[in-house]
Formats: structure tokens, sequence, C-alpha cells
């Protein structure tokens, strides 16, 4: 009788294990959460930087202008742009071995060729809101929130690149080079 008191008691440990991990977890993704809300609420509060609301009123991006071009025509939904970019995150997540700072994509001058998006297809949200304000030659600084972002799960862009935590703030340094498609 005794051997088999054994196997309840270890099944209660592992599935007590298995719900403490399962509770650091999702404390490490609450705690990320709330660190990139809180990121997003500072840069709202900065007056150097703008809103701009989606146009699907999801949520808002905050920008600063870093550089003023000489495009005088709007991009448009429908147009595609060609740009230098980088972004990076805004704070540690020890679990993923981020660090503030630490870049998750970028395509610049060095790199070759621009990227090319269409604004209406290959964009997060918060891209085609800020696209759609930047006209040739503009270079912005923008603050996406995640709801406007990736969302709230995590986001791998290819088997080989490491996954963008959900709820992750997207801060993106972006160059209009070329436009499109403008009507």
């Amino acid at each position: 009788m005794k051997k088999y008191g054994f196997y309840p008691v270890m099944l209660l440990m592992v599935f007590n294990f298995m719900i403490s991990c399962k509770e650091e977890k999702d404390n490490h993704k609450e705690r990320w959460m709330i660190t990139n809300m809180g990121a997003i609420n500072t840069i709202k509060a900065n007056p150097e930087y703008k809103e701009l609301q989606s146009p699907g009123n999801e949520g808002s991006i905050y920008y600063k202008v870093l550089k003023t071009g000489d495009g005088t025509e709007s991009i448009m939904y429908t147009s595609s742009v060609g740009c230098y970019y980088k972004g990076w995150y805004i704070a540690d997540y020890p679990e993923y071995s981020i660090k503030t700072g630490d870049k998750f994509d970028q395509q610049l001058f060095d790199d070759g060729p621009p990227a090319y998006f269409s604004v209406s297809g290959g964009a997060i949200a918060g891209w085609k809101t800020a696209l759609q304000h930047m006209k040739k030659g503009d270079k912005w600084e923008i603050w996406i929130p995640y709801q406007l972002g990736y969302g709230r799960n995590d986001y791998q862009a290819s088997a080989t690149s490491p996954p963008i935590p959900g709820f992750s703030t997207l801060v993106f340094e972006v160059e209009i080079i070329h436009v499109i498609g403008v009507n």
C-alpha cells in the first residue's frame, strides 16, 4: 500500500511545479506589458512628441520629426514607400535576452537598397498611420504601442529571427527615400 501512496504525491508535486512555472512566465509577461505601457505614457507626456490617432481608432502613435524632407506629395494608403529604418526595444526583458536599445530589425544605407513596403499591405498598423503623414525625405522617430504593432502575442518574422515579445512597444527611426503610386 505504501508504494501506491507515492504516485499521487509525485503527481501533485509535478502539477504544482507546472503551475508555478506558468505563473512565473505570466508574471514576466505582465511586467513586460506594464513596462512598455509606462514607456508609451512617458512619451505621451513629452512635448517633443506629437500624437497621431490611427485611422481605425485602435490607438495612437507618437512621433518626433528628426528631419523634414523636400517631398510635397502626400503618401496615400495605396502608395508604396522605399525607406531606411531601424527598430529597437525600450526595456530589458531578461527572459528573452533583450536589453534596452537592442535592435530587432533594420535596413540602413550600409545594408543596401531601401526596404519597400506597401502602405496598405505589408506594414503594421503603426507604420500605416505614420507613413500617411510623412513625405519623401522625412525622417521620424516613431513610438508604436503594442496595439498598433504586433499585439499581445509573440511575433516570429522568420525561423531564424528571434521573436518579438507580445505587448512590445516598438520604436523606429524611419526615413522615406522613395514614394511610389502617389495620386
